[in-house]
């Protein structure tokens, strides 16, 4: 029969309607949400970030700030600009665009943002809280792979409660952004949870803990990491990774570089064709697996929705201060 598909673009529609049912509701108490993005310098996939928040913003209702600085601003000007953001009512939720130049520290920034106004999960006062299961904003992207597996349990009339207690979750990839946070997502929700990332795998034990897995939550950053042999018959895939690849002309190999010649033929890859591919190898795992994320159209759907949700969180916080 082959997988179930997980539809991240079906579910985030869903979280949307609910979530601007929830903004009309703090629009007629005068409450209006707005998030900030501070970006210095150029960074390409920064800018990209940007853009998308902006439009994410005009979409969904959201106010929106933007501070845009050339790359010689001084860190201290950029500390002062991050205090200018929490003493703003109009903005709810910060957005620090990473990587900043090499003369601002990531700490300094992000420890001089309102943990009121984290609503990415930045600060090591809410990145503590989520670890000790307390309330707090979660990180976006972990949040999202969490509220697709909620959501897939229930289409297979799961209690999420149950589905989540004593499941073995084998999270790859230890990053501060997704495989840390989302463990501890899991973990607060009792599940047994192991996190595996490429020290495991220079051991040789990486099939060791996926293979016995309910759930592979894929977070490494590594096109078709997982294929079907390292996982067992009817888990459930949750794939984070968004990776731009090349397919050789010559044989299908995929290619990270269009520069080299392929790793697999050694044809050139002048004329190959670019494609998305996710850190699980989808079309290995489909026959095998019970369900799982495709890439595009999966994770990345519902970041964005986890991302409102927390917004629409801290306008509350702010309107009660």
């Amino acid at each position: 029969m082959g997988a179930k598909i997980i539809d991240g673009k079906a579910i985030a529609d869903e979280i949307r309607v609910e979530l601007t049912a929830e903004l009309d509701e703090l629009k007629a108490q005068g409450i209006e949400p707005g998030i900030a993005t501070l970006l210095v310098g150029d960074n390409f996939g920064a800018k990209m970030y940007r853009g998308a928040v902006e439009k994410f913003c005009a979409e969904m209702g959201f106010g929106y700030r933007d501070e845009t600085h050339s790359a010689d601003v001084t860190e201290a000007d950029v500390i002062k600009i991050v205090e200018s953001l929490n003493a703003d009512p109009t903005v709810s939720g910060i957005l620090p665009l990473r990587p900043f130049p090499d003369h601002i520290s990531d700490s300094a920034v992000i420890n001089s943002i309102s943990v009121n106004k984290d609503v990415d999960c930045f600060h090591p006062f809410n990145m503590g809280k989520l670890a000790l299961g307390e309330p707090t904003f979660p990180p976006a992207t972990p949040s999202a792979c969490i509220e697709l597996m909620e959501r897939y349990m229930k289409s297979e009339g799961i209690d999420p409660t149950d589905g989540f207690e004593g499941a073995e979750i084998c999270v790859v990839g230890h990053s501060n952004i997704v495989g840390k946070p989302v463990s501890f997502l899991a973990l607060n929700r009792n599940a047994s949870t192991t996190t595996v990332h490429v020290f495991t795998s220079m051991k040789g034990n990486l099939e060791k803990h996926t293979s016995v897995a309910d759930y592979v939550i894929v977070a490494a950053g590594f096109p078709n990491l997982i294929n079907a042999a390292q996982v067992k018959e009817g888990a459930v895939i949750i794939d984070v990774g968004i990776n731009r690849v090349f397919v050789c002309p010559s044989c299908e190999a995929i290619n990270r570089a269009k520069k080299d010649p392929c790793r697999n033929c050694g044809a050139d890859l002048a004329e190959a064709a670019a494609k998305t591919v996710g850190d699980a190898n989808f079309d290995d795992l489909v026959p095998k697996v019970k369900a799982i994320t495709p890439v595009p159209g999966g994770v990345g759907s519902v970041t964005n929705m986890m991302l409102a949700k927390n917004t629409l969180r801290a306008a509350r916080l702010l309107a009660q201060t």
